[in-house]
């Protein structure tokens, strides 16, 4: 367990809220490092499309827990966890302030109070890949049934946590959300600062708009080709992430451009939903606008440090 004595600043908040530009700023004025907490931006080669930081921004502020592991890898909460705490105590063995930015809700939480404990067993869980790889609606319909509260909390599509919910289920009888009620998440591993960053949803749903355009003219569709070519197979996890699934589609000639870009921004809009409505449940975050409210945020971490 870690000294709650310690102090990080986590910055948290639906995507195109401005949370890495953010970050990048704070980390500048309070000398800071700043810790990955997307799921997404561990993998190598996924650039464009999990908007990591460029050259300019990894250049000003030393980043953590970036491409870290290769697209066939295995990367989920547990892991992260222990890349955070490595990275956060190299960070204050340096005198600095550790600054984690994402917006992946269970990495956030697993990061600052822990993981509830359910037993794994590889065997059952490469059959429950197999049986959502064939029915990837109908496995969701299952879990729901097990478990409607966690199922309506994710995505169809979220194969990595809809397998586990039934892999703890069937090891264990119990279901995903009453063993994270037991749990709790009730005491805190680090004294963290929560700065939530928010936006009017048409402001943000145009953000998401513009930001899906502008990833497709650097050259999404490219990369994801370029990434074929290097010989890793589309059944990869990160694969499975909004607009890369798409992208293969078109690729595969199964759908137009225009409906590509267009399915790309729909559910993009619908995980910036599901991002908030986790986030709001969150308790002790105070909620900005990134750059209106930048006074208030500068204040509110000077405080607190």
């Amino acid at each position: 367990m870690l000294s709650n004595t310690r102090r990080i600043i986590a910055i948290i908040g639906p995507t195109c809220t401005g949370k890495s530009a953010l970050s990048v700023d704070l980390a500048k004025t309070f000398h800071g490092e700043i810790v990955n907490g997307d799921s997404m931006q561990v993998y190598r080669h996924f650039d464009i499309g999990t908007a990591k930081p460029d050259a300019a921004a990894m250049n000003a502020v030393p980043h953590h827990i970036i491409d870290i592991i290769d697209p066939s890898g295995d990367f989920q909460a547990a892991l992260f966890r222990e890349s955070a705490d490595r990275a956060i105590g190299e960070i204050w063995s340096r005198n600095r302030v550790p600054i984690v930015v994402g917006g992946t809700g269970l990495y956030m939480k697993a990061l600052i109070y822990g993981l509830f404990e359910a037993p794994r067993d590889s065997l059952l869980r490469g059959r429950l890949h197999g049986e959502y790889n064939e029915d990837p609606l109908g496995f969701y319909e299952r879990v729901k049934e097990i478990d409607k509260e966690y199922a309506l909390r994710i995505s169809h599509r979220d194969r990595v946590r809809l397998v586990r919910a039934m892999e703890v289920y069937t090891l264990t009888g119990r279901t995903v959300t009453s063993l994270e009620k037991d749990h709790g998440f009730r005491n805190s591993r680090y004294n963290a600062l929560k700065i939530g960053l928010q936006r009017d949803r048409d402001e943000l749903y145009s953000r998401i708009d513009r930001r899906v355009e502008e990833m497709l003219d650097k050259g999404w569709v490219e990369e994801v080709k370029d990434i074929l070519s290097m010989g890793y197979s589309e059944g990869l996890k990160p694969f499975s992430g909004i607009g890369y699934r798409e992208i293969l589609l078109y690729i595969k000639g199964f759908i137009r451009y225009e409906d590509m870009v267009k399915d790309i921004k729909k559910h993009t809009r619908h995980y910036a939903k599901r991002q908030f409505t986790w986030f709001a449940k969150e308790k002790g975050v105070s909620w900005f606008q990134y750059p209106e409210d930048i006074e208030g945020i500068f204040n509110k971490v000077r405080e607190f440090l």
